[in-house]
């Protein structure tokens, strides 16, 4: 756009320049043409072979002079000047400015490229020092669960003893109990035993000499089962095992709360030896036949 702007006056210079000189080129010639019908002695005369002529006569009808028409300009060769000293020194002060520009830039990159690659060995080192801090952590979990299992089965294996222990002596002192309730239930059984076997007599003889002899009971006997209370009163007696002569074994059975209150301990433990009392009674001898 500038190159336009700047050829557009040379052109228009190059035109006027041309129509003056086709115009001082016309003046001239018209001028010559009336300056040779008046006077030729401009004419020089070279030899005696040069024949100067002149018509006489009346001047012939001048024929109008066609217009000229315009040449077109031409245009002007550019004319390429060497640049100035002011270009020099701008383009070289716009050389270095590109230049420093290009320094800056070229370093700047360097600088990006220093910085990511900073950047980047950072991050590597951030992530194997976090993978290796995994793998601490992960390590230490994993003895942490070792630790806590073996503890785990420690005191397991501390409880399991432990229960045994208590179920051994348990079963010791159970067994123990056991020997000790044997013990006593022996010792118990002895007394009551004893008690039976002493106040089983007793009673015995007491039914014995209460009881009325009744016909044919020489020989029988019957087996009697007795429940008393504390002072020796009965609460219920009845046959067991019969004699096979029922009025054997009623007279049996009267002779029984006729007896009453029947030889009992005085202590209530001794008395359940005797609860339910069972004897064979028999019919003493001398009774009627």
């Amino acid at each position: 756009m500038t190159r336009r702007t700047r050829e557009a006056p040379g052109r228009t210079r190059a035109a006027v320049y041309a129509l003056l000189v086709h115009l001082a080129v016309i003046a001239f010639l018209v001028v010559s043409f009336r300056w040779s019908e008046l006077d030729t002695s401009y004419v020089v005369r070279t030899g005696p072979h040069v024949i100067q002529a002149f018509m006489v006569g009346p001047r012939p009808a001048l024929r109008p002079t066609p217009p000229i028409p315009k040449p077109r300009p031409t245009p002007r060769p550019a004319i390429h000047k060497g640049p100035s000293k002011a270009q020099i020194a701008a383009r070289q002060k716009a050389l270095a400015k590109a230049q420093a520009l290009a320094k800056a830039r070229a370093q700047a990159q360097a600088l990006a490229k220093a910085q990511a690659l900073a950047k980047a060995q950072a991050l590597a080192k951030a992530q194997a020092l976090a993978k290796a801090r995994a793998r601490a952590e992960q390590a230490a979990r994993i003895a942490a669960r070792k630790r806590l299992k073996a503890q785990e089965q420690a005191a397991a294996a501390r409880a399991r003893a432990k229960l045994r222990r208590e179920i051994a002596a348990a079963a010791a002192r159970a067994q123990q109990r056991a020997a000790a309730r044997a013990a006593a239930a022996r010792a118990a059984a002895a007394a009551a035993r004893g008690v039976v076997s002493r106040y089983k007599a007793l009673i015995e003889a007491r039914v014995s000499a209460a009881w009325v002899a009744v016909p044919q009971s020489k020989g029988l006997h019957c087996t009697v089962r007795v429940r008393l209370i504390a002072g020796g009163q009965v609460v219920s007696a009845r046959i067991v095992q019969g004699s096979g002569n029922s009025v054997f074994d009623r007279s049996v059975i009267a002779a029984i709360y006729n007896a009453a209150p029947l030889p009992v301990p005085r202590s209530a433990a001794k008395l359940q030896y005797l609860n339910p009392l069972t004897f064979v009674f028999t019919a003493p001898k001398g009774s009627s036949p």
